[in-house]
């Protein structure tokens, strides 16, 4: 291995306990980032999921416990207009945000880099971010708040999802527009709307 000192139980200490990215592992041994990376898959050490996968493991949980049938989209194409599929027909979205001075915050759009393409699914922001018209893309998008106390759901149809909106924020202790779904897994079997908690 390249670098002094860099071994597989430095690497698990740096990587898996101390939460150290790639990048900043390669800066501090004045190696090249995808040298990290190399060396931590030949090493057999499993990257680590990033926020929005540890929202979408969490709602597949969640979905499982009950009883509806879930398919990951991700795992079949990453270019998906959704992130799950749900009794082979109900398609959701998955939002993840984490507590940030009291306040969660759920990019609803992708950066210029991602080079997504404008569609009938999809417009372009002034900004150059594309962003899905999720009414047309899905049937729900589950927003999930972590935060240090519980983790939030909120489970909301998406013809509620304003279209053209890049971001959606709103702090789990308030009420806001979207506190009636909180918890509200019935909607997706189409038992009724929510009604606030």
């Amino acid at each position: 291995m390249r670098g002094i000192g860099l071994t597989k139980e430095i690497l698990i200490r740096l990587y898996t306990k101390l939460g150290k990215t790639d990048k900043e592992i390669a800066e501090f041994f004045d190696l090249d980032r995808t040298t990290i990376v190399h060396n931590r898959k030949k090493l057999g050490i499993e990257a680590r999921k990033n926020l929005g996968q540890i929202g979408e493991v969490l709602v597949i949980s969640k979905l499982t416990q009950r009883g509806f049938k879930v398919q990951d989209m991700n795992e079949k194409d990453k270019t998906y207009l959704y992130d799950l599929k749900v009794n082979e027909r109900i398609r959701i979205e998955v939002k993840t945000s984490r507590l940030h001075e009291g306040k969660l915050s759920f990019s609803m759009s992708n950066k210029k880099e991602a080079e997504c393409i404008p569609s009938e699914h999809r417009v372009l922001s002034p900004t150059g971010r594309t962003i899905k018209i999720y009414r047309k893309t899905c049937d729900f998008v589950i927003f999930v708040g972590l935060t240090p106390e519980k983790i939030h759901y909120f489970i909301v149809p998406s013809s509620f999802i304003e279209d053209g909106k890049t971001s959606i924020g709103f702090s789990p202790a308030a009420n806001h527009k979207f506190k009636e779904f909180e918890n509200q897994w019935k909607i997706i079997r189409g038992e009724g709307r929510a009604t606030a908690n």
